[in-house]
């Protein structure tokens, strides 16, 4: 006995560090669990099965020893030291007459095992949706997951698949933590959590960096039923919107759709079968542009998509196809004089000194390119190539990358489910609303004549004269 006393004085002294740090009683570490942080998963080579104690932060098991300990020691010193006396008779009394007590313990039997059966029925009442959700959803769930993410046989579920019961909602968040080894395929999770799941147009993000490693999963918000220029949101971000880069619907999620005529591409092609809104987009990004000054010239034989146009300030409509021809003739040469000032003025010189930015919205491109043709075989004289010069005119549009040249917008056929080569779903501005009066002293350039002198043909690009009304965004599906 002697000898032994080394040993049992160190078996004392762990068991009180491990009471005191929360640490398992039995010294064995079964789960990633720390002092202040709780465990997801159970570490390799663990056997048998895992309590739900040992998922526990520390500081929780050592919150509990302490108020269980407190609890006993509590009731043992109110019986044993302040109620001495009392607690002394109560004993001798049911000793020397059992009865009663044995006839107590019964009636307090019955009652605890009622208490204990309404109890019972009321858990199961409350808890049979999340336990169908246990048996349902994440059980097959973590059975799929367990030999991908290589996790060991005694993980409890529920302590890394955070699955809510209305997760198929579009509200819900599922989360699923993941190894921090990160030796797995995430392909293969993503197909087993959507499969398993019955998820789809959903969104996975990763959260890999640092210690905690988990993947959440959210329905992808769609865009909005409707995104009408007269709400107050709505003209915030229009108003909000860079120069280059009009604003022309909201996406998922809120995700506001631009088209940047700088950083992206001066050329816009919009493709949509009829009805589709391709004028829509078009008036929604004119109108902007109107508004930061730039000259918009709406080149439309069909005299229908742009009546809201006719007449504004800063506009330039032509509708016959001879008007038409001498427009694109004198744009094509003010694109090659604008070429010509920004080679002088060098590449660090301001842009705005070579005029404001010119918008060509070009209808039915196909069918008027063959109607120009049919004109100018028409209206040639001898001498004149056979070619239409409205072909060379477009050139310096089509070519030409930077912001002082002309930009255009090739308008045939325009997606309005999804911007060109994105395959994301947005939808477009409607309605109208007018520009407020305040608003025009960043406007004030639309006020000029878009005549270009003097490259102008002459009387057959008539420019409509400066009115006092204030330009409208009057866009409707």
């Amino acid at each position: 006995m002697p000898g032994r006393t080394p040993e049992t004085v160190e078996f004392l002294m762990f068991g009180i560090g491990r009471f005191l740090a929360g640490r398992p009683m039995d010294g064995v570490k079964r789960t990633e669990a720390t002092f202040w942080r709780s465990g997801t998963r159970v570490l390799p080579k663990v056997e048998g099965r895992v309590s739900r104690s040992s998922y526990r932060a520390g500081w929780k098991r050592l919150t509990f020893r302490i108020s269980t300990l407190a609890a006993i020691g509590g009731g043992g010193y109110q019986a044993g030291w302040v109620h001495q006396d009392a607690t002394v008779a109560t004993v001798q009394e049911i000793w020397a007459d059992p009865g009663p007590a044995i006839a107590a313990l019964e009636q307090t039997g019955l009652a605890a095992a009622s208490t204990a059966a309404v109890g019972t029925a009321a858990y199961l009442a409350l808890t049979r949706k999340r336990r169908e959700l246990m048996r349902e959803w994440v059980l097959p769930l973590h059975e799929a997951l367990a030999l991908p993410l290589r996790l060991p046989e005694q993980t409890d579920p529920r302590r890394y698949l955070h699955i809510p019961r209305n997760f198929s909602e579009d509200d819900a968040v599922i989360r699923v933590d993941v190894p921090g080894r990160l030796d797995f395929s995430k392909d293969l999770v993503v197909e087993i959590i959507a499969t398993k799941l019955a998820l789809e147009g959903v969104t996975f993000s990763w959260h890999l960096a640092g210690r905690e490693t988990y993947v959440t999963v959210e329905k992808t918000r769609k865009p909005p039923a409707k995104a009408a220029f007269k709400d107050p949101k709505a003209r915030e971000i229009v108003a909000a919107a860079k120069e280059s880069a009009p604003v022309i619907g909201i996406g998922s999620a809120g995700r506001i759709v631009t088209v940047d005529l700088d950083a992206e591409s001066p050329h816009i092609l919009v493709n949509a079968s009829t009805g589709g809104g391709k004028s829509v987009a078009l008036r929604c990004i004119a109108c902007q542009m109107l508004y930061h000054g730039s000259l918009v010239f709406v080149l439309d034989t069909k005299r229908i998509p742009h009546p809201w146009a006719s007449g504004l300030p800063g506009v330039t409509y032509c509708r016959d196809i001879a008007d038409i021809h001498d427009q694109l003739i004198a744009l094509g040469m003010e694109g090659r004089r604008r070429t010509r000032v920004a080679e002088d003025l060098g590449i660090d010189a301001d842009p705005k000194a070579n005029g404001p930015r010119l918008l060509i919205l070009l209808e039915e491109v196909n069918a008027t390119m063959k109607q120009l043709a049919r004109y100018w075989e028409k209206i040639r004289e001898s001498g004149d190539p056979k070619v239409s010069p409205t072909g060379a005119a477009r050139h310096p549009m089509s070519t030409s990358p930077t912001r002082d040249a002309p930009r255009s917008i090739a308008s045939r056929i325009c997606a309005w489910t999804a911007l060109p080569g994105s395959g994301t779903p947005w939808t477009p501005f409607t309605g109208g609303c007018s520009i407020p009066p305040g608003t025009r002293s960043r406007s004030t350039r639309c006020c000029a004549s878009p005549r270009l002198p003097p490259t102008s043909p002459g009387p057959r690009s008539p420019a409509p004269s400066c009115t006092k009304r204030s330009p409208t965004w009057h866009i409707t599906r």
